[in-house]
């Protein structure tokens, strides 16, 4: 069993710039992630042996609520853009296909998405930004 503590950071999209346009995501616009004050525990019990990593989600009102559960793995953001460690890095967040951010926590809050739907992609790096070769995938209609 492995005990994780889980802090949870909201990440608020900026539409000033027309970062998303009836569902369509526009890269060259801005995603604040602001961590919230309180952590909380998680176990992780029920991974199966050859699963790594397991993305949950919900979705409360207009708000997506991620938590990612990897097995032997530390999120590290003082390692980003470090020399690859095993078992260490990030994960990076994808939304329709276009990386919106880099995440350094377990659990996140993707905030103020307009109606429509959504392919959410949650992608493994390493601290150098190398993938892991292991991402998870779903799709939310808002």
């Amino acid at each position: 069993m492995v005990h994780l503590i889980i802090p949870i950071l909201m990440l608020t999209l900026s539409f000033s710039n027309g970062y998303i346009s009836n569902g369509e995501v526009n890269s060259t616009s801005t995603l604040k992630a602001i961590p919230f004050d309180n952590e909380y525990s998680k176990e992780v019990a029920n991974l199966e042996e050859d699963e790594r990593m397991i993305i949950k989600y919900e979705v409360k009102d207009e708000d997506i609520y991620v938590e990612c559960f990897v097995k032997e793995f530390s999120f590290n953001k003082e390692g980003a853009g470090q020399l690859k460690q095993d078992g260490e890095g990030h994960v990076q967040l994808y939304i329709n296909g276009n990386k919106v951010d880099s995440i350094f926590t377990p659990s996140f809050i993707i905030k103020a998405l307009p109606v429509g739907t959504y392919n959410i992609k949650v992608e493994l790096v390493h601290n150098d930004y190398t993938p892991y070769g292991i991402s998870k995938e779903f799709e939310v209609k808002l």
